[in-house]
């Protein structure tokens, strides 16, 4: 019998270690203390967004369908953000709390939520009942993996960049389409 020699080839450490949250869409809406501390951050919401995150790119077709996915029960993926951390007077660290990954999805909510766009052809945040947006809508699972906090920038844009550009869109001519029609 031949003995195979097998070499072990190391790996990286994992990136995204944190702690997985439950949270929901409606907690996107409360006061959670961080704010921004240099012109160059931008807010949605009460996320924070790190100066050199992109600007939003979905166009509103694409918000519409996030927005209905959620009301057919297709979920929210996740977001990702640093972990949040304030000094002895109880200002927010740079860098705390920033939303490394989700900044598309949280931008569709808001403006759904602000009357931007409908869906359905016809349903508005604003003119559901507040039990249908409650239920429907704004305890809808929003899971999010807070990391430990961290002051390393270039751990957090590492992350960011393998995040937010690992995925290549569809063309229009690769959408699938129903086999049989």
């Amino acid at each position: 019998m031949k003995s195979i020699s097998v070499s072990i080839m190391p790996l990286p450490d994992v990136m995204l270690v944190g702690t997985h949250r439950n949270y929901v869409i409606g907690e996107l809406f409360t006061d959670c203390g961080i704010s921004t501390n240099v012109p160059e951050e931008r807010q949605i919401f009460n996320l924070v967004l790190p100066p050199w995150q992109r600007p939003e790119k979905w166009d509103e077709a694409r918000k519409i369908k996030f927005i209905e996915g959620i009301f057919l029960g297709l979920g929210t993926g996740y977001r990702v953000q640093n972990g949040m951390d304030w000094d002895e007077s109880g200002q927010s660290l740079p860098m705390s709390g920033w939303l490394i990954d989700g900044q598309q999805r949280v931008s569709a909510i808001r403006d759904f939520v602000f009357g931007k766009f409908c869906v359905f052809e016809d349903v508005f945040y604003e003119k559901m009942d507040r039990k249908t947006q409650l239920r429907r809508f704004l305890r809808v699972p929003f899971p999010c993996v807070e990391l430990e906090y961290t002051a390393d920038e270039n751990v957090l844009v590492e992350l960011y960049n393998r995040l937010a550009f690992g995925g290549v869109p569809h063309e229009e001519s690769e959408i699938a389409k129903p086999f049989f029609l």
